[in-house]
């Protein structure tokens, strides 16, 4: 059953909403996104020459980015003959103080895609070091990275992890692409997303360091009481203010 057929029958299929309103030319729109996919697919090749299926996991942690790079890791497997019968291993890090939305889409996401979830504890490092422990043959890992995120300024799409942590190999696919790319992506090829971004989050932690983006508040004009939150998507032009509901 293809992706999308899948996604048809848990209703889980995106809606375009404002993202591909008239402004925004839509065939301008598929042809950029349609050549960031195929620029993923040729570091795809270049990955699967070097390492094999189950020397590769995909860190996964259900945000948009991590779900945007899993859509298009899902679609390469399925075009190559010699991958589209596999499972695609997925590490998801659990945490107790994380949102159950995010539980629930990552469980979804293992029935909507071939996914094989790893589910692991603790920080990223520590969920790393067991996981390469349990699973030695693991070398490489895709990561759902952008340039804008903490940390990644001088990351490269391929590069080794820094000395301390377990020896794998960064694959980040996503580096240069905005947060309008992603929305973009998604509504492209109807990727279902965490309905928390339908709730105001634009990048998702944990509920003790995340909270619906201020910039994104619905507030009564007299009062300036907070009645609701808009959808994430309409930040897509303000990657600076991405995580302006971090705490």
């Amino acid at each position: 059953m293809s992706i999308n057929a899948v996604l048809e029958e848990n209703c889980l299929r995106a809606n375009p909403e404002l993202l591909l309103e008239p402004k925004y030319n839509l065939e301008e729109t598929k042809s950029n996104i349609e050549n960031k996919e195929k620029a993923f697919e040729e570091l795809c090749k270049k990955t699967f020459q070097m390492y094999k299926p189950e020397e590769v996991v995909l860190s996964f942690n259900g945000g948009k980015d991590s779900t945007v790079v899993l859509h298009m890791l899902a679609r390469f497997f399925q075009k190559d003959h010699n991958l589209k019968h596999l499972k695609i291993l997925a590490l998801f890090i659990t945490d107790p103080d994380g949102f159950s939305e995010i539980d629930d889409f990552v469980n979804d996401c293992s029935k909507l895609y071939n996914i094989e979830l790893i589910k692991m504890e603790g920080t990223i490092k520590q969920a790393l070091e067991r996981m390469c422990k349990e699973r030695p043959l693991i070398k490489a890992v895709f990561m759902g990275s952008r340039r804008t995120d903490p940390h990644c300024q001088d990351l490269k799409t391929m590069q080794p992890t820094d000395p301390g942590w377990p020896a794998l190999m960064r694959i980040n696919p996503i580096l240069e692409w905005t947060c309008r790319d992603i929305w973009q992506y998604i509504y492209v090829y109807d990727v279902a997303y965490c309905i928390l971004y339908q709730k105001g989050f634009t990048s998702i932690g944990n509920k003790k360091n995340t909270k619906p983006n201020p910039y994104l508040q619905v507030a009564e004009s007299q009062t300036g009481r907070v009645l609701n939150y808009r959808h994430a998507h309409d930040l897509l032009d303000n990657d600076n203010l991405e995580r302006a509901g971090r705490v």
